[in-house]
């Protein structure tokens, strides 16, 4: 690792760690009663297929939205976990025909490919379908304040990107 690229990354690191601790207070909002996983909103569970905390930090629910919020994520989590079942059954299923001796059933391999990604369109349709459930959670003005302190983080990670920049794929780092 090169010298530049360490700074880089020992810097982002705690930048990374910041929002962490910002989106954990969120996710325990969005969950009453349910303690926060140590590592939520860093790699860790997000939701339902890995989706992102629903509100940014500093949107108020009252305990209505919060139950709403609760509802919408426990019906997503067991509709999701349904569609990986299925997705595991199916990967099974190619798997095995790959490891058959003698000749590929190559329709078979594609009905079953197929099938796999009609699945995977199923669960973007539900992502976007809970997406919009919580939307509908918000009243005008906790938009209003969502999309401002969304603007503001989207304002912050241009400002991060235009300090770290990205290091280069190929060649030598640029120079201090």
């Amino acid at each position: 690792m090169t010298s530049m690229t360490a700074f880089r990354l020992f810097a982002f690191l705690p930048v990374a760690a910041s929002v962490g601790l910002l989106a954990a207070p969120l996710l325990a909002q969005a969950h009453p009663g349910q303690p926060v996983a140590p590592h939520a909103g860093m790699h860790g569970d997000h939701g339902p297929g890995d989706m992102p905390p629903p509100f940014p930090p500093g949107v108020a629910l009252t305990d209505a939205q919060k139950a709403q919020v609760h509802t919408i994520f426990k019906q997503a989590h067991e509709d999701m976990k349904a569609q990986h079942e299925k997705l595991k059954a199916l990967r099974d299923k190619i798997r095995t025909e790959l490891s058959a001796e003698g000749d590929l059933n190559r329709s078979l391999l594609t009905d079953l490919t197929r099938q796999e990604s009609e699945l995977h369109a199923q669960e973007a349709q539900a992502r976007l379908a809970t997406q919009e459930k919580l939307h509908d959670v918000l009243t005008p003005d906790q938009r209003r304040q969502a999309n401002a302190t969304m603007e503001k983080i989207r304002s912050l990670h241009e400002q991060l990107d235009a300090i770290m920049g990205h290091p280069p794929e190929d060649g030598p780092p640029p120079a201090p």
